[in-house]
């Protein structure tokens, strides 16, 4: 089972590493009182933009979906691999897949992340026997001070800013070998 909470921490490190390519600068935008200017903003619609990125990493084939306007609402992404673990003889991957998903249930990793709004991580065994690790996060909904310290995203912690400039990101990523779809 370590070696799958290993293949969860290398998604969200793909995440990190890349992250860490962008300039984190301080907020220092002064929030508009005036109330024309508040009208103004409101008035003005942000188009939510989706973009989908496909790449490889350490032999996983990787797809990252982002909605955003001006920063990312909702984050999925794809992990196709090879599994660490041999399926026992005899056992389908499907029969696999559930005895891996009752023993996700029991740790205690998994259940800190488990209820929490906005997040979802699942884990499924394919027919060709590999590992599609699924995981979403809508930032509108997640408490990211709180989803940011659980052991699934604490790598993130130091980097969570970063998808509140999604181009940024996006062109990152793209400086990694992803390419848009």
């Amino acid at each position: 089972m370590k070696k799958i909470f290993g293949l969860t921490l290398v998604s969200v490190t793909l995440l990190v590493g890349c992250s860490k390519l962008l300039p984190h600068r301080s907020n220092d935008k002064s929030k508009a009182s005036d109330t024309a200017t508040s009208q103004t903003t409101t008035k003005q619609a942000k188009e939510e933009k989706t973009k989908v990125l496909k790449g490889k990493w350490d032999d996983f084939d990787i797809t990252m979906t982002f909605v955003y306007t001006d920063v990312v609402k909702q984050f999925n992404m794809e992990m196709l691999g090879k599994m660490n673990e041999e399926i026992p003889g005899g056992v389908t991957p499907k029969e696999f897949q559930e005895i891996f998903r009752e023993a996700m249930e029991d740790s205690p990793e998994y259940a800190e992340i488990k209820d929490e709004p906005g997040v979802n991580v699942e884990y499924f065994i394919t027919e060709d026997k590999k590992m599609r690790v699924v995981t979403e996060l809508d930032l509108e909904k997640a408490d990211l001070n709180k989803v940011k310290n659980t052991y699934f995203f604490k790598p993130l912690a130091d980097s969570i800013e970063d998808f509140k400039k999604p181009n940024t990101l996006i062109a990152a990523l793209k400086l990694h070998g992803f390419k848009e779809e």
